[in-house]
């Protein structure tokens, strides 16, 4: 069920990232299944997931349904989220997240080396369709607390039951961020849910403070249409329509 305890009727996926609506990413979870689901999460660097694990309250395994949202055996780390979401930002390519990319000594030799690892985990058309969808959720979904003053953000809440992780992950053209908060003894945060979306927009608003405003590329792979919303189609003279992003595929 929905947060909202409400079903919303058909909507676009634009709609459900922005408000996030739980039917629809389990429904499309059941659509491409969930064992591509789990192969998607590995290649966007997840390294937490679970195939399959034997304890002595039974068998646990993250290929179901609620892989889709975020509901994994053994949680994943910020670290590793973060490069996720900068892996949509870079245009589907995923770099392994490091803490250094080399040590130097005093006459610029190269003493330790540590060049990461890529790969294209979605297309870039893809990546594209997601930023878009994600922009909404902060101009007018479930993240409008992290809007910038000077720069376009692209983002997702994350919100588990009773509050026990509460999340933003979002990425600007220049920054990629991401920020949980919890308790390590898994209370629930009962008093204030929203300073997830301050600790983003403090560090993210003074980094962005004196860089030049740009918007999310938007590849040629991707065109955009009017849609009839009565037919789905693209629009016919006299239609009601909205304009919306498609791959060229």
């Amino acid at each position: 069920k929905n947060a909202s305890r409400s079903y919303k009727g058909a909507v676009t996926y634009r709609t459900a990232i922005a408000n996030s609506i739980n039917v629809c990413a389990v429904k499309v979870s059941d659509e491409i299944s969930q064992e591509l689901g789990f192969e998607y999460c590995e290649k966007f660097g997840i390294s937490t997931l679970v195939k399959e694990k034997k304890t002595d309250a039974g068998v646990f395994s993250d290929i179901n349904q609620t892989l889709a949202l975020g509901g994994v055996t053994d949680g994943v780390y910020n670290y590793e989220l973060c490069a996720a979401y900068a892996t949509i930002a870079n245009g589907g390519t995923y770099n392994t997240p490091t803490l250094y990319t080399k040590i130097v000594d005093h006459d610029g030799n190269v003493l330790l080396e540590n060049p990461g690892e890529s790969h294209q985990a979605i297309k870039e058309g893809t990546a594209s369709l997601l930023t878009s969808a994600m922009e909404d959720v902060v101009n007018s979904g479930t993240g409008t607390a992290c809007q910038l003053s000077n720069m376009p953000v692209a983002g997702k809440t994350g919100t588990t039951t009773s509050n026990k992780d509460l999340w933003f992950c979002g990425f600007t053209p220049y920054y990629t961020c991401s920020v949980w908060g919890g308790y390590d003894d898994n209370k629930e945060c009962d008093y204030d849910t929203s300073f997830r979306f301050r600790l983003w927009n403090g560090i993210m608003s003074r980094i962005h403070a004196n860089l030049e405003e740009k918007d999310f590329k938007v590849p040629s792979s991707v065109e955009k249409k009017s849609i009839c919303t009565i037919t789905g189609k693209i629009a016919a003279s006299g239609c009601p329509s909205i304009t919306e992003y498609f791959a060229k595929d």
